[in-house]
């Protein structure tokens, strides 16, 4: 495990084409309530980016408490399927939180999430709220994440225009995100890393500290020309040159291929999506154990019947 950073801290890793990531304050708040984490697990490397939210103190507890619990789930458990994995890490992150919630004093915090587990030629991409995951591919640039927000409904109803949607006075108004209920559905997507016939594909993730200041262009533009750790540090004093009224956190992290969505490449061989636990019987085994139980009934009532048959006979 890489371990997890917070604050105004980043990571990098190695060469000019390392994966790195950055969080900083911004320039109106006086707490970091964005968290990120390098996790490595069984079934991969998992980058997640949090963006917490809840009062004084709440928001930066629940993304802690969220890219903890994570870690811990990821640590603590043997898994097969990576989108599994995922997503049973963070509907741990989300209970974790809703305990803590019962506390008064953090009774409205909740963080958004958005994730991304690599493992070989599988890539799952899982969120919930308004952080979000972009492909990079040369100077081009694509969500792959729909915020869950009140103004993103109102989009897809044709009611408001995406750019009406950033300037809304609702823009930030989440309709999911951990610790708001008891259980999560998150959003999530595979695809598959084929090897690049033209330029490799780029992973972003950030929070809406970035996003909100920093255009899909620019943020493009500087992810495609500069290495990731100089792109990270540059978008972030980007967003706080227009502002920073948030905390702003971003990773990048080439992919060395292109992802689809479409089939995996020749040769890769997908476990099944969900393991069957090992307490669950299958219809065979269950029929197998019913036929057993009603044979040693039967057995034991013969018995029985002819104990007392002896027993009367001898008296």
């Amino acid at each position: 495990m890489l371990g997890d950073l917070n604050h105004s801290e980043g990571v990098s890793v190695g060469d000019e084409r390392a994966p790195a990531a950055v969080t900083d304050v911004g320039c109106e708040r006086e707490i970091n309530e964005d968290r990120y984490s390098v996790i490595d697990s069984s079934v991969g490397r998992l980058w997640t980016v949090c963006d917490g939210m809840g009062g004084v103190q709440g928001g930066e507890l629940a993304a802690q408490l969220a890219v903890d619990a994570i870690r811990r789930a990821l640590e603590s458990q043997k898994f097969t399927d990576p989108t599994e994995a995922l997503v049973t890490a963070v509907e741990e992150a989300n209970r974790v939180i809703v305990l803590r919630r019962q506390n008064p004093a953090f009774s409205s915090m909740g963080t958004t999430i958005v994730a991304a587990l690599i493992h070989g030629e599988r890539v799952v991409i899982g969120h919930a709220g308004d952080s979000r995951a972009y492909l990079l591919r040369g100077s081009v640039m694509q969500q792959l994440t729909v915020d869950h927000t009140y103004v993103q409904e109102l989009v897809e109803k044709g009611s408001i225009s995406e750019e009406e949607a950033m300037h809304h006075p609702q823009a930030h108004v989440l309709t999911k995100c951990l610790g708001a209920e008891t259980r999560v559905d998150i959003s999530e997507r595979s695809f598959w890393l084929w090897q690049a016939d033209g330029e490799e594909d780029t992973l972003i993730l950030c929070t809406d500290g970035l996003y909100s200041h920093v255009t899909n262009e620019q943020i493009a533009q500087i992810a495609s020309t500069l290495s990731p750790q100089d792109a990270c540090h540059r978008l972030t004093e980007l967003a706080k040159s227009d502002g920073g009224f948030d905390n702003i956190t971003v990773a990048i992290l080439p992919l060395g291929g292109q992802l689809r969505d479409e089939q995996p490449p020749a040769g890769f061989s997908p476990v099944k999506k969900f393991s069957v636990k090992k307490d669950k019987l299958s219809t065979v085994s269950v029929l197998r154990h019913a036929l057993l139980a009603t044979l040693l009934a039967f057995v034991g009532a013969v018995v029985t019947a002819l104990v007392v048959m002896v027993k009367i006979s001898t008296e």
